[in-house]
């Protein structure tokens, strides 16, 4: 599957699936235990846009909005740390990679919008 997202991405745009992919090569900070589908939706959150913005995304991260309504929290994923946060509508998430740079985003799960912080 994973194969399949990146070459959608790199049909489209191969810099910003590169620079997307980057994140499924970091060292976790914490033991995790680890899904494909996690490593999918860090992968379209990492997405320049929206995270729906390549037909690939659209499974994983529909899937991950109906698993946050269902209070089943976020999937995780090996090589990457992972922070989540209940924030009041939805989560707060960190994404920090082996090099120490950490993104951030709200998700909202009631408009099921990302937003970078």
């Amino acid at each position: 599957m994973r194969g399949r997202l990146l070459e959608g991405f790199i049909g489209s745009s191969g810099a910003a699936a590169f620079a997307a992919a980057g994140l499924n090569s970091v060292a976790a900070l914490e033991p995790a235990n680890a899904s494909a589908w996690g490593c999918q939706v860090i992968l379209c959150l990492a997405t320049p846009g929206s995270p729906t913005k390549y037909a690939a995304c659209v499974p994983p991260i529909t899937k991950l909005w109906n698993a946050l309504a269902l209070g089943r929290g976020f999937p995780t994923c090996a090589g990457i740390g992972i922070k989540t946060k209940k924030a009041k509508h939805g989560y707060d998430l960190s994404v920090t990679r082996s090099d120490g740079v950490t993104s951030r985003y709200s998700l909202d799960t009631r408009y099921q919008t990302v937003t970078p912080q």
